[in-house]
């Protein structure tokens, strides 16, 4: 059994949790420290009553709740709330995996007879985590990482949920298909389009229609995905526990402009600095990619794009310098964008050093700029096209 933890409005709450005049007012925290000029990167629980979200933009955010309490992304404070936090479950299971800065999973086959039950051991979790923090968070326990995953999504906040064959097909009833974790707004559009909007018809197609439909591996997958591994009648590694497989398929960043615009330098600044944090994520991961997508939103359209080559790269420079190439493929009238996002994918291990000098230096460079920017905050050192969007 897997046990997959959420921390629930984990910036937002940290923050009302070290500054106490911000416990039960809507709070914004933002991705720079301009109040009026950045993005949304987390939001309290109060605030999302208003319909404040992630990745909305700040002047949108203020205008639905001009009352709220914007503070300033401190990436620092809450990496080192969200390490204390997985030191301390490995008081519970000694296999303890980081999924992501607010998520966690662990490993808890064989200890039932020390805590009583899963359910139990999911009480006393939640139990630590706020006596230790003063932060709630909710907790799914299931067969497959994707299953423990989904409970966290249907029970937030503070929940705990035990998923099983007892009671999969009742949450499964009239649950978009979009909830599960890995189908995306492709795999959507393609499974609505067959009539396909919930769960539970997700899990009534047999699996050979979903191979038909959807190739071999895709098919697979989408059989598995609702079902426990006592279910399954093949290769039960398609959806290995999450502390077997790891490795994302890819990394990527989007940010919704505060107006449509077609001003091709405003439209670069921001590709450069998606870019960037792309980039910084998959050094951050030792990872390089080979192939970087373009996507462009606006009002009644939309675009994506991407291109592979040959050499992989983490590096925010030629991320830009491929996703421009991609933006240049575009033919004919050119739409206001009103959002816009980079990805890297085809992504490797970066286990060979690099050979040539001009490389050595690159890689060096980047290493002192994320060391930088990490000791004195996010963009202490940035490229100067981002001058324009930084105001």
């Amino acid at each position: 059994m897997l046990l997959h933890i959420d921390m629930d409005a984990f910036f937002a709450s940290v923050e009302q949790q070290i500054n106490p005049a911000l416990r039960g007012k809507p709070v914004i925290v933002g991705s720079r420290d301009k109040k009026y000029h950045t993005v949304v990167a987390a939001a309290s629980y109060e605030a999302k009553a208003y319909g404040i979200k992630s990745g909305m933009s700040s002047y949108e955010a203020l205008k639905v709740c001009p009352h709220a309490e914007f503070v300033a992304c401190d990436s620092a404070k809450y990496t080192y709330v969200s390490r204390e936090i997985f030191n301390l479950l490995h008081d519970f299971s000694p296999f303890v995996e980081h999924s992501t800065i607010d998520e966690f999973d662990l490993e808890v086959d064989g200890l039932e007879p020390h805590f009583g039950s899963f359910l139990d051991l999911g009480k006393l979790i939640k139990k630590r985590i706020r006596e230790a923090f003063g932060l709630g968070c909710s907790v799914g326990i299931a067969p497959t990482w994707i299953l423990a995953k989904l409970g966290t999504k249907i029970r937030k906040p503070d929940g705990l949920i035990l998923i099983n064959d007892a009671n999969l097909d009742a949450l499964l009833q009239g649950l978009p298909v979009e909830k599960i974790c890995g189908i995306g707004p492709a795999l959507t559009a393609h499974l609505q389009g067959l009539g396909v909007f919930n769960c539970d018809q997700l899990k009534a197609i047999p699996q050979k229609i979903l191979i038909n439909n959807f190739g071999r591996s895709t098919g697979h997958w989408l059989y598995a995905v609702l079902r426990t591994y006592e279910n399954l009648s093949y290769d039960k590694t398609i959806l290995a526990p999450r502390t077997q497989n790891l490795e994302p398929k890819s990394i990527g960043h989007s940010y919704t402009l505060p107006r449509e615009t077609n001003n091709r330098e405003t439209i670069f600044a921001w590709l450069r600095m998606l870019s960037e944090m792309v980039a910084e994520r998959a050094r951050n991961s030792d990872f390089t990619g080979h192939t970087v997508s373009l996507w462009l939103s606006s009002k009644n359209d939309s675009l994506i794009r991407q291109r592979t080559y040959q050499l992989p790269t983490n590096d925010g420079w030629e991320i830009f310098a491929r996703a421009r190439a991609v933006f240049s493929q575009k033919k004919g009238h050119f739409w206001p964008i009103r959002a816009l996002g980079v990805t890297l994918s085809g992504l490797i291990f970066n286990s060979t050093p690099p050979l040539l000098t001009e490389q050595k230096r690159r890689e060096a460079l980047l290493g002192a700029i994320d060391h930088i920017n990490a000791k004195y905050g996010d963009w202490t050192l940035s490229p100067a096209i981002l001058a324009q969007i930084k105001h």
